[in-house]
């Protein structure tokens, strides 16, 4: 595939230039280059690449394979969500409403948490009520908020909840500080079983009855010693310890921490694993475990295992060829950041990112 994009990339392809960046930032298949990455993506963007423009930005914003630049930053910030991405929305909204990198403007900022919102991004659908309720940008509408609230309600997850939650609670981000509110989203996540909702949603009970409520540090450090968070911690670290013993050619106690952190849930280890019994290092070659288990990565959210399943799936290796599963899984990988997929999705459609961006609802 190497050769195929390279020329694919100098021919003009953008989705070729936007994977070959990606190969070249995150070291995929080849050695990392931060230079050619930054130009690759460059060369993406300039042939109207929307998600190359929001790689960009976020290099800018965060400085990882380029200094911070705050002005280039928001230039790529607004190209992309002026070119549909709905992240780049939400961010361009926060920047306008806290004021941060630009002058602040709630009528601007309400414009693309709406925009972003009507695209079905799930934050932008909680900040579109928020700010509906508080009149912020808009006229206020209670029934506007509601009805916002229940589509975030509907779609989110447990960290959206406990995100909005805390943020309720303790009057972060730019959100008026209402335990009333923090006690609703908390419930959400609560009733999905989300154990830092759960210990949440007591606790502001609690201060609801009369008891005095805990600062964020104390709270902080509770959370630390949830169960989950231990095992969290536990997952991590059997992780890094797979990757080191692998990286120094001890198979064996790599094969260990990685099938310790699988058990654990760790998507990433459950892909190495899948690998070391496709390619049969320390391990007998097993590619019905290895198909087994690589699946079961894609489904816990493995974004390498879902391009690679997607491969195998087009190439007819291993797996009996088959181009519905194959952008099935290539559609997956891109919506979870693995963007070479959508150099593969352009091989067979015309606009892999607009396939991608209505797709991820269902995927994602």
């Amino acid at each position: 595939m190497t050769d195929t994009i390279f020329q694919d990339a100098k021919a003009g392809n953008p989705y070729a230039r936007l994977g070959l960046a990606y190969m070249y930032h995150h070291g995929k298949n080849i050695d990392p280059d931060p230079e050619l990455a930054m130009k690759w993506y460059a060369q993406s963007s300039e042939l109207g690449c929307s998600r190359a423009k929001w790689e960009l930005a976020k290099i800018f914003r965060d400085g990882t394979i380029s200094e911070k630049n705050s002005k280039t930053f928001i230039f790529y910030l607004k190209a992309a969500a002026g070119a549909g991405v709905p992240e780049a929305k939400v961010e361009l909204g926060f920047a306008f409403l806290t004021g941060i990198h630009m002058e602040r403007d709630e009528a601007s900022a309400f414009g693309w948490m709406h925009s972003a919102a009507c695209q079905g991004n799930t934050m932008a659908q909680f900040m579109t009520g928020y700010l509906y309720g508080r009149g912020i940008g808009i006229e206020q509408d209670i029934s506007e908020q509601e009805q916002w609230y229940a589509k975030a309600g509907l779609r989110g997850d447990g960290e959206l909840f406990y995100w909005i939650g805390r943020n309720f609670e303790y009057g972060l981000f730019n959100v008026e500080k209402d335990l009333f509110e923090a006690g609703r989203w908390y419930k959400m996540g609560a009733d999905m079983g989300h154990e830092k909702c759960i210990l949440c949603w007591r606790s502001v009970l609690l201060t609801l009855d009369g008891k005095e409520h805990e600062s964020l540090e104390e709270r902080e450090i509770r959370l630390m010693n949830t169960a989950v968070e231990k095992e969290k911690l536990l997952r991590e670290q059997a992780l890094v310890a797979a990757d080191q013993f692998f990286e120094e050619g001890d198979e064996e106690k790599a094969f260990h921490y990685y099938d310790l952190a699988a058990d654990l849930g760790n998507p990433d280890a459950m892909f190495a694993l899948a690998m070391m019994y496709h390619v049969g290092v320390y391990v007998k070659r097993n590619d019905k475990t290895a198909i087994e288990l690589m699946t079961k990565a894609s489904v816990a959210g493995s974004e390498d295992a879902q391009f690679t399943l997607g491969t195998l799936y087009e190439e007819g290796r291993v797996l009996k060829k088959g181009l519905d599963e194959a952008i099935k899984y290539y559609t997956m990988a891109a919506a979870n950041g693995y963007l070479t997929a959508y150099y593969r999705l352009s091989l067979h459609m015309d606009h892999p990112e607009i396939h991608v961006r209505n797709s991820a609802v269902v995927v994602r």
